[in-house]
């Protein structure tokens, strides 16, 4: 598949972006929330600059839904703020609607969509989980990698580390 992506000076290009983001992207869209957040930790521990700023975006999106799942509203809407602050960020420095394939422009907008509510009417009570459809994250140039059942399963700390 041919893909045309707009690449920004300085900005990785799709065959040297990190597996773990290509999984935390998968993760994310699969409603993993907090196994993208583990896998997309681990990279974030291991960037610098911009790239650290995406991750943590993408990460503060993901800790927003393990905290809706737990009906933490605070929880919730101190995550939806912070990632609103990285996703300005990351536009900003990026210069472009896209950083590594991601649309963040088209994401900062969906959540706001979904949260946006919640912040301005404190009585608004978080809809049940189950029902909530959390956005999308929109990529190209590259496809997301999907995690195996045993990669989920260490992402999510269910089974011992040396099994």
């Amino acid at each position: 598949m041919l893909y045309s992506v707009a690449m920004n000076y300085g900005e990785p290009t799709p065959d040297i972006y990190p597996e773990r983001y290509k999984k935390g992207v998968w993760l994310f869209n699969n409603r993993h929330f907090f196994e993208c957040h583990e896998i997309l930790e681990a990279q974030w521990m291991e960037s610098i600059g911009l790239e650290k700023t995406f991750n943590q975006m993408i990460i503060h999106a993901a800790v927003a839904f393990v905290h809706w799942e737990n009906s933490n509203r605070k929880g919730v809407l101190s995550l939806h703020h912070t990632f609103q602050q990285k996703a300005q960020a990351v536009l900003t420095a990026a210069n472009a609607p896209l950083y590594m394939g991601f649309n963040v422009a088209k994401f900062q907008t969906d959540m706001e969509a979904l949260l946006g509510p919640y912040v301005r009417d404190a009585s608004l009570p978080l809809a049940p989980y189950e029902t909530m459809i959390a956005p999308q994250i929109e990529v190209t140039g590259f496809e997301p990698l999907s995690c195996t059942e045993h990669e989920l399963l260490v992402l999510g700390r269910i089974i011992e580390e040396d099994e």
